[in-house]
């Protein structure tokens, strides 16, 4: 069992890193194009849009894991009265979100200038293209979202991931191609375009594997209490999750313009490469951990656990630092020593890749526990923070400032009381275990870096003969260094022995 657990983490992780590779390599080559042949302040004006309506969708709560958490056992059980009415039930909720969002983002729009201080395009009606943006917001919530639900529930990712990656190799393909002839206005009427037929796609899916489930009668009112309940908590931690992100993009664009954002964007571009994947894991990682669980001890859990943190550890480590060493080369490589941002950002991104990770481990952990309703004042006072610290240190330290707004929320707020929330109520008298094995894990990961370091200040002066050793400095001395520390653990031997049963030499 543990083993058919782990075959689906790893097809989910498989399918999901395909899909990340799709969504990472044509977005850079569209943005390499539309900084080219149209301009950075365009790019800054699809951040800034894909930003707002980020904000306007927090109107669904961060329902979606909330639902696949109360699928999990009746389809575990093969309770199709069950699952059905829940998918009404979900189909119904998706379809009132699509409709708020929608009248919401018609009352943002006459303002939309607003968040806007410099560099808006010439011949470019920004508010058409905040209505394009809307309406494909709009289609992925209303146009059979809760679909979507069942492949998560029953550990099949992968089907979701295939549609998607299909999808947006279409979509970045046509893309290209328009934005090549300098047809803006087309490049994104493909957005709601490729969204409608990815949603129809995975219904056809889901109709043909899970033919029994289909949306039908009401929730049980002991189901309706406990769904409150979780939406109520989940949606706090949605909205903290949004002022990490989302607000970010508002306040450059509000302080320093749309040419500012698109540069902070580049960055943010090859940083939400390694974020991304971390986010992966968690998704593919879910649905089995919340199956373990029903059937689980703590201590069962728990060893469960530390694998997962030992994995993602090593893992945001050796992509903070590849992303500290090897950022300022590629974005002089690729685009041109203008468009840098300081040296100071770089390596405070790389210090955010490694607390995202710590963040994703809890996260996982809390939400296949169903452990949504403990921490909410935490949640809050993270978001206060955050954006409070966004305003001001943006103000007084320019981008650099929204970077260390966020870590500083993580470190001192998100962190820690997370951490109290599941060793309090479920991993109880683990505490000073994984205090232990962060510290080990954080002191690891800046030795490895002071030794990265050391040998990178040994590349030649060309440009890019320089990168290119750079490179294999970060891409080898970090799993060298990860067996010779790490070889003798429990975590690195279930690593191996899984590795060796999935890919035998």
């Amino acid at each position: 069992m543990e083993y058919s657990r782990t075959s689906n983490v790893i097809k989910n992780l498989a399918f999901a890193v395909l899909t990340n590779i799709i969504g990472t390599l044509f977005p850079f080559i569209v943005r390499t194009y539309m900084i080219r042949h149209l301009g950075s302040e365009y790019i800054g004006l699809n951040n800034l849009c894909s930003s707002i309506l980020y904000v306007l969708s927090a109107t669904d709560l961060g329902v979606a894991n909330a639902f696949a958490f109360r699928l999990y056992k009746p389809l575990a059980l093969g309770n199709k009265e069950a699952v059905c009415r829940l998918l009404n039930f979900y189909r119904k909720v998706y379809l009132v979100i699509g409709l708020i969002i929608l009248s919401a983002g018609l009352v943002v729009m006459p303002f939309f200038k607003c968040f806007i201080s410099q560099d808006i395009p010439d011949n470019v009606n920004v508010y058409f293209v905040f209505f394009l943006y809307l309406i494909n917001a709009v289609i992925s919530y209303t146009v059979f979202a809760y679909k979507n639900l069942i492949f998560t529930a029953d550990q099949k990712k992968s089907y979701e991931s295939i549609t998607t990656s299909v999808t947006l190799a279409i979509l970045y393909t046509v893309q290209i191609f328009f934005i090549l002839a300098h047809k803006y206005y087309l490049s994104v009427c493909m957005l709601p375009f490729c969204t409608l037929m990815c949603n129809i796609a995975r219904n056809l899916i889901a109709t043909r594997k899970y033919p029994d489930y289909i949306p039908a009668g009401n929730i049980l009112s002991s189901e309706a209490l406990e769904l409150r309940k979780d939406i109520f908590s989940v949606a706090i931690y949605k909205l903290r999750d949004i002022s990490r992100n989302a607000f970010d993009n508002i306040i450059v664009s509000s302080f320093m313009g749309l040419v500012v954002l698109s540069n902070y964007q580049n960055y943010n571009m090859i940083f939400t490469v390694p974020t991304w994947i971390l986010a992966l894991m968690h998704t593919s990682l879910l649905p089995s951990v919340g199956n373990f669980a029903i059937s689980s001890s703590p201590q069962q859990m728990y060893g469960i656990y530390k694998k997962q943190v030992f994995i993602t550890s090593f893992l945001s480590a050796w992509f903070a630092i590849c992303f500290g060493f090897l950022i300022q080369d590629f974005i002089t490589l690729w685009l041109g020593a203008e468009f840098k941002l300081s040296w100071a950002s770089a390596v405070l991104f790389s210090i955010y890749i490694y607390l995202y990770g710590e963040a994703m481990n809890i996260k996982t952990i809390r939400e296949a526990l169903g452990l949504w309703k403990q921490g909410k004042i935490w949640a809050i006072a993270e978001m206060a923070a955050n954006l409070a610290l966004n305003v001001l240190l943006t103000m007084r330290f320019g981008v650099e400032g929204v970077i260390i707004s966020t870590i500083i929320s993580i470190l001192f707020v998100s962190i820690p009381a997370e951490n109290k929330i599941i060793f309090s109520q479920y991993f109880a008298g683990q505490a000073k275990d994984k205090i232990k094995n962060m510290s080990v894990y954080a002191l690891w990961t800046i030795c490895t870096s002071v030794i990265v370091g050391l040998f990178c200040n040994f590349a030649p002066r060309m440009p890019y003969v320089s990168f290119s050793y750079k490179m294999c400095v970060c891409i080898l001395i970090p799993p060298i260094s990860c067996v010779l520390c790490f070889h003798k653990t429990d975590e690195f031997r279930y690593v191996r022995d899984t590795v060796k049963h999935f890919c035998p030499l």
